[in-house]
């Protein structure tokens, strides 16, 4: 272990404020930077609490809980299941966070309003997945490509009551080549790109996810390890933080609309696919369900659960522009809204 002293340094890294310099002492385990937890706490007014080595870690600093157990990957904020590009870990007394994470997952969703952005975004682009020969995924009742264009028109339709301009990059039943897709989003450079999707695998499978591109040098949720490939900067990753905090608020409205059920959350993920790792504009893929899972395609085939989808994609799009438009605010928008209404 090599365990390295930074002060401006890192706080340069991350894009924070000279003002609000601490002093973050940085270790290398593997071949990943990580940062102890109690500067994570310092830095971001997080109560240090007594630690039991193997325990669950439970933290609120009054505005936003974090709970996750060392030794994982996964993160709960707010109550969100959130996958971490590299495990929190435990080594004796001491957790440590992964400096990619901390740059990458907490701080955006932490400090939304620091996040820097080179324009005012104000429209969306969306895009219903497959299309024409592609069908996608399948079951009894029906294909993902006309249940994604469904629920994109819904979506576009409710996004245009509400004053926000929206692209579809398909609205018939057509194919659409993925490099199509990237092209025509980069037309509109103020604008968000949301693809939607439903979900098969095999045995079934349940829940909802949400992905955004993964952060230079990390691995993707689903793979478990990192390629060469993965050290190469995608122009996706220049709206890394942008990424995150848009599918941080898609996916805490999303898995709202299955309270009963928390293993409905199957958390916000990482990967690089095409129409998130080509597009300047800041990105998110959405799979709305398992068309293998019997019950949830029962569910996806009913008008008026697309209805609902598309109306928490619609919060979650309303939410995120209403956090990065908060220039120098200093509380955190609550993102479970208590009547469900969004922003």
């Amino acid at each position: 272990m090599r365990t390295l002293s930074i002060l401006f340094l890192f706080i340069l890294f991350l894009g924070l404020p000279l003002t609000n310099a601490q002093e973050w002492h940085l270790s290398t385990f593997g071949k990943s930077q990580y940062v102890p937890l109690e500067d994570f706490c310092h830095f971001y007014h997080f109560p240090e609490l007594p630690y039991s080595p193997g325990t669950e870690v439970h933290l609120s600093n009054g505005l936003v809980t974090l709970d996750f157990k060392p030794n994982s990957s996964v993160v709960f904020i707010d109550g969100v299941k959130h996958w971490l590009s590299f495990p929190i870990i435990e080594r004796g007394a001491e957790i440590w966070i992964s400096r990619t994470d901390l740059s990458c997952l907490f701080d955006p969703i932490l400090r939304p309003e620091r996040i820097s952005k080179s324009r005012l975004y104000r429209g969306v682009v969306i895009d219903p997945g497959h299309g024409g020969s592609d069908k996608g995924a399948t079951s009894r009742r029906g294909t993902e490509k006309n249940y994604a264009l469904d629920t994109a028109r819904r979506l576009a339709a409710i996004l245009k009551a509400r004053g926000i301009p929206v692209v579809m990059t398909r609205n018939e039943d057509v194919f659409v080549p993925l490099d199509q897709r990237v092209r025509m989003a980069a037309y509109y450079p103020d604008y968000i790109f949301i693809s939607i999707h439903y979900n098969q695998a095999y045995g079934g499978g349940h829940g909802l996810e949400t992905y955004a591109l993964s952060p230079r040098g990390s691995p993707s949720t689903n793979s478990g390890r990192l390629y060469l490939t993965d050290y190469i900067a995608s122009p996706g990753n220049q709206t890394d933080p942008l990424n995150i905090l848009l599918a941080h608020d898609i996916h805490s409205q999303i898995i709202r609309l299955h309270p009963a059920d928390p293993d409905m959350d199957r958390g916000l993920k990482r990967a690089r696919f095409k129409v998130l790792r080509e597009n300047v504009l800041p990105s998110v893929l959405i799979e709305g369900g398992f068309l293998s899972n019997a019950i949830e395609s029962s569910l996806v085939d009913h008008a008026i659960y697309r209805q609902k989808l598309a109306e928490a994609i619609a919060r979650g799009v309303l939410l995120f522009f209403n956090q990065i438009h908060s220039q120098g605010k200093k509380s955190r928008p609550n993102t479970l809204a208590s009547d469900g209404s969004g922003p």
